[in-house]
């Protein structure tokens, strides 16, 4: 008989929050007090009011001392408001950058993976369960199983389009519902208006590679490389529409580097700078005549005092063939 050990699990001391709410004047002078450089008190105290300070704590981070000694939360020397400030406006306009290329990348991948499947197997196509491969999960009770990818999809597509909640949904869904008894749910050009563009990304990742000939065709990629691109571009798409910090945050979902432009990538891909390209790649493609490539750079420009290497720019970035400058 084979034995087997239970894992040893540690429990972590816990104590009870007692951190007062503090005025915000009172956090002004705690950051003045740490080493923060002022220009304009009242200036600093007004865009405070309006950020709020804990989400500029985020940008005031890396120009902490940090380490364990007691001068950890004190600034670097030269540290100013006004610096960090520019970070904080820099990455506003990049995150509205990012969705106006989200926009146009989104919507053309809607239209690629619900229409060229639908001409080859009907316009429910995404209702059969045999176009989509069956991934491996590991399942919550501690081991691997095959999990019903697909039941799951079209349970989360049901919720989304409001197949039980007729308050929810859109006109034209509720046109399909008042009008046909079958199938039960709307055709995929209807769905694919409304779904979220992580679920299209899901959709194409699980799809059997023959049926994403066309989508791989539209944008010049591989199955592989395109679902892990969109997959990439809806997780920094949810961090702007959330207004999360973007410019030099370390991805959680990283965009696969092609062999085809890994010059391009540098060996790169946890910071901003490889969604940034795959966008710019895929713009190209779909987006003929577009200055988003020129008004990237010209950003960059605006606010020198950004280190892009931080966000994962390699040194020659301009001059790369990707980006046409």
């Amino acid at each position: 008989m084979v034995g087997f050990s239970l894992p040893r699990i540690t429990i972590l001391a816990r104590n009870p929050f007692r951190k007062p709410a503090r005025e915000l004047e009172d956090l002004t002078f705690l950051l003045a007090t740490r080493g923060l450089k002022f220009d304009n008190w009242a200036e600093a105290h007004t865009h405070l009011e309006h950020i709020g300070y804990y989400r500029f704590t985020g940008y005031l981070r890396p120009f902490k001392i940090g380490g364990t000694g007691s001068d950890a939360e004190n600034f670097k020397p030269g540290t100013s408001f006004e610096l960090v400030h520019d970070q904080y406006i820099f990455d506003r306009k990049l995150r509205i950058l990012i969705l106006e290329a989200v926009e146009k990348i989104e919507i053309a991948a809607r239209a690629a993976i619900s229409d060229s499947v639908a001409c080859r197997h009907g316009p429910h196509w995404y209702m059969d369960r045999n176009l989509f491969a069956r991934p491996n999960y590991y399942h919550q009770r501690g081991r691997f199983d095959v999990m019903d990818w697909h039941a799951n999809f079209i349970d989360d597509v049901k919720r989304q389009i409001g197949h039980g909640d007729p308050q929810r949904r859109d006109k034209f869904i509720s046109h399909y519902y008042d009008t046909y008894d079958h199938p039960d749910m709307p055709p995929c050009w209807m769905v694919f208006e409304v779904i979220t563009f992580g679920s299209i990304s899901q959709c194409l990742k699980f799809l059997k590679s023959p049926e994403c000939g066309s989508v791989c065709k539209k944008f010049g990629l591989n199955h592989q490389i395109i679902s892990s691109w969109l997959h990439a571009i809806s997780y920094v798409r949810n961090l702007c529409a959330h207004h999360s910090r973007l410019w030099n945050r370390a991805l959680t979902i990283k965009p696969t580097i092609s062999n085809a432009h890994r010059a391009a990538f540098g060996n790169c891909n946890d910071r901003i700078y490889a969604v940034l390209l795959t966008m710019q790649i895929l713009l190209s493609r779909i987006w003929s005549n577009n200055e988003w490539a020129e008004r990237l750079r010209d950003l960059i420009h605006a606010h020198p005092a950004i280190p892009i290497k931080l966000m994962g720019f390699p040194l020659n970035w301009e001059g790369l063939q990707e980006w046409s400058l």
